[in-house]
This record gives structure tokens, sequence and C-alpha cells, in this order.
């Protein structure tokens, strides 16, 4: 059977009810920044995937045992809502139906300690990824300088088409920060910012806001979103979008020692305090609303209430299931100091004019979907772009925007402190598309389906 014709894609394998889903990351990123008429061929520099679990944190003693428990009571972890008999299920069914690894070929590298003082140096850019990755972040300045302070812009920024021709177009940081960005263009442009001086791609018709999520922030982009968006389209007003993703900071203990992204100052501080009281008018009608949350019961109930205030009935649960390359879950299932899965909470919001449309079976009680993949750079999660537009009324003029996003897609709109994280040119690199062929894994006695009556998956 031929291929030839089939566009790529970073599903490795998927069942037939869409329930459970093998994902490849880094190539779900890079076909996020490309469109069927000028895809990416890129590829992402990624970390190496993992070939054995991480290390047990389960207590070994009964008095470790009884801190744990105390840790957990204290904390209000939240009931899982994913069966462990569902997950062992879903997983089981995956490695007996895709007899490969569980990622593509990744494009790795990092560079040395006193490595990059020696580049700039030489004013070299050595093979394969010599540069600091913390120095590829777009720092977003702060509003209070010596010339007043951040003054709002009128107007979005929109890229000259004739940068899309030359392929760069030469930007301050200071035009780049606090305000809405647009490439109009259907080819990418790639962003030659000075002092300093770094290069970004700006996926083709993305749209950008590099800023903080906060009160006037919030109220820019609002204005600035009617901008874009003057016109009504089939299904949403102007100013509104049919998907809105949520990757909220919120507080997490291994994230704040590591102090790989910001997060809330305070522990009880809500990182969607802000957007609770103005991204509800952004929804279409019948929109998708999807939030990732972390174990905390306080957590999941801070999202849901953002629902309520929404409007926005849950209506699925996504598990992201991390694993080895040989399929096996990073840790253990039933942990008690760390899961290896996040939820994705995802509702809908109501839908008057058109109550037929439900790409989703309604049902009374939520839909449980299973995304597996090998876990890559931390907080760098997969681009669900291709598991959403099924889910879309009209998969090519529906609009779609990611709250605290690390990465640019191409036709969304990306807004936080770290849209550019990912688009710098430096975790780039030319590459053929991923190849499976000699990827084979041998699993255990074929990997079988545990006998059960399980939802269908």
């Amino acid at each position: 059977m031929s291929h030839i014709n089939q566009p790529p894609s970073s599903i490795l394998y998927q069942s037939k009810s869409q329930k459970v889903t093998l994902i490849d990351i880094p190539f779900s990123i890079s076909l996020s920044q490309g469109t069927p008429d000028h895809p990416c061929t890129d590829q992402l520099y990624s970390s190496p995937p993992l070939e054995k679990c991480y290390p047990s944190l389960e207590p070994r003693s009964l008095k470790a045992e009884q801190r744990v428990q105390e840790h957990l009571s204290s904390h209000c972890l939240a009931p899982s809502p994913f069966p462990h008999h569902w997950l062992v299920h879903g997983l089981a069914k995956v490695r007996a139906e895709f007899p490969f690894a569980f990622c593509s070929k990744r494009r790795t590298g990092f560079p040395k300690p006193g490595l990059r003082n020696k580049v700039q140096a030489k004013g070299e850019t050595p093979e394969p990824f010599a540069k600091n990755l913390a120095e590829s972040e777009m720092k977003v300045p702060s509003s209070d300088s010596k010339r007043g302070g951040w003054r709002e812009p009128q107007v979005p920024l929109i890229l000259s088409s004739a940068a899309s021709s030359n392929g760069s177009e030469v930007l301050r940081a200071t035009d780049l920060t606090n305000r809405v960005i647009n490439n109009p263009s259907p080819q990418p442009i790639l962003a030659h910012v000075v002092h300093p001086d770094r290069h970004y791609r700006i996926p083709p018709f993305a749209t950008l806001m590099l800023s903080k999520v906060g009160q006037r922030e919030a109220s820019h982009f609002s204005r600035m979103a009617t901008k874009i968006y003057p016109e009504p389209s089939l299904s949403a007003a102007p100013g509104q979008f049919d998907f809105i993703l949520l990757d909220p900071p919120w507080d997490n203990k291994s994230v704040r020692r590591s102090k790989t992204y910001g997060t809330p100052s305070k522990a009880d501080e809500n990182p969607l305090h802000i957007l609770q009281e103005m991204l509800g008018k952004h929804m279409a009608p019948g929109a998708l609303v999807g939030c990732w949350v972390t174990n905390k019961l306080s957590v999941r109930s801070a999202a849901l209430r953002a629902f309520d205030i929404w409007g926005v009935e849950l209506v699925e649960e996504w598990a992201w299931l991390k694993t080895t390359v040989h399929g096996e879950p990073v840790c253990d299932l039933d942990g008690s100091m760390r899961r290896p899965y996040e939820t994705l909470l995802m509702g809908r919001t109501a839908d008057l004019t058109f109550d037929a449309f439900d790409n989703v079976t309604a049902t009374q009680s939520t839909t449980k979907r299973l995304i597996v993949s090998v876990p890559d750079l931390h907080s760098r999660k997969p681009c669900l772009r291709e598991l959403i537009e099924p889910m879309m009324r009209d998969k090519t003029s529906y609009r779609a925007l990611e709250v605290f996003a690390r990465n640019l897609t191409a036709r969304w709109w990306s807004w936080g402190d770290e849209v550019l994280k990912y688009n710098w040119e430096g975790y780039w690199t030319k590459a053929a598309a991923p190849d499976h062929t000699d990827c084979q894994v041998e699993f255990e006695t074929g990997a079988q389906i545990p006998e059960g009556k399980y939802e269908i998956l």
C-alpha cells in the first residue's frame, strides 16, 4: 500500500475510536510551524529519548511511608480521574498494535559547561548545539523603565510582507514585547532581533503577544483581538476563538527548585485569576477549552472554577502518559510521590445556534482519552493541533489561542512571557522526515492486552 500522498503526521499510532494516541513530541511541534502549502521540514533539537524509567521515589520504610502520607494529606492531592486498569489497558493496546520505538529519531546534543564562552570568543557556532539554552529566551522587559513605564501600542505590529520574500525582518527587543504581533504571510518570517542579537521563527499566519499575563496586558490583548479579527467567522464573533488552550504556571515544588519557568509568587496565587475576568468573552459559541492541571486538588478546583465563570462545561479528560522509548511508564502508575501522567481538562461553551454540532459523542459522564509519548525537554508538551482539528467545526478557518505558550503555532495566537522559547533559531536544524523503519523494539510476550471489561479504547 502506497503512503506517498499521505501528509506527514506526528501521530505514530491511534486507535479506531481515537481515544488512545501515541504522539511524537518534537515532530508535533515541527509540524505546527508550517501549513500544507508551506510545511516546516526542519527538525527540533530534543533531549535523548528515555531508555529506562526514572529512579523510584517511593518510601522504603514504614516510617518514610508515614511521612509521605502526612505530606499527601496536608497537600490534598486530587484522586486520579484515570483508573489504574484503564491506563494499563490503553498502554498495552499501543504496545500490542505498534511494535516500534515510541518516538521517532531525535536530533540531540547539548553544550558542555564552559563551551559557550569559547564559542563567543571565536565567533563560531559548533555543531550540533552549542548555544546556552537559557539565553534563547526573549525576556519581557520590566514595565518600570526610566521613560515612564509601559505605553500601550494602539495598533498591532504587522510584519512586513516584504520580509516574507527575503525571509527576515529586523526588530528591536522593545518592538517585540508587550504588544500583539502578526505575520499575515503564508510563509514563515525570520525575526532578527537586535540588542541582543537573536533570530526567531514566526510561522505563517501566526499571531503572538510576548508579555506577562497581567491586568493591563489582558486589556491590551482584548482590544487587539478585535483589530486582528474585526469580522465574524462562520463560528465566532469578532475577537473570539474556537479553541483556547491554557498551560498555567501552577505553583509546583519541583519547578521552583529547577527554576525552569516562573510560578506565582505566592503559593495560593491563582495564575488564572486575571483570565477569569476577561477570557470568557473571547470564547466562541461551542468553543473547545483545554486547561492543563497538576495533581493537587486545589489546582484542579481552580481550573474548574474558571470553567464555571466562563460558562464552560467539562466534557473530556485527557491523560498525557509519559513512557520510555520501550513503552514503559517513566514511574509507577500509582506512585505516591509522583505520577507518570499529567491531566488536560477539556470543556465546551454552550452553542445555542447549532445544538446538533458535536464531533465528540455527548454523554452524561466525561470522555477519557489517553495520549502517550516519550518525554522531551522539561515543560515541553506535545502540540495538540493534530488532535484538536478533527474536533473543530471547520478545520481550515477555526481560530485558536494558546495562553502561557512556549512556542508559536502556524495560524494560531500565542500569548505569554515564553512564547518564543522554542522558536529561537538555535533550537532548529535541517533534517529529513522521521523514520521508523529501523526502530523496531521487541516487547515482552507480544504485549497482550489484559483481559477485563473496560471502556472502549
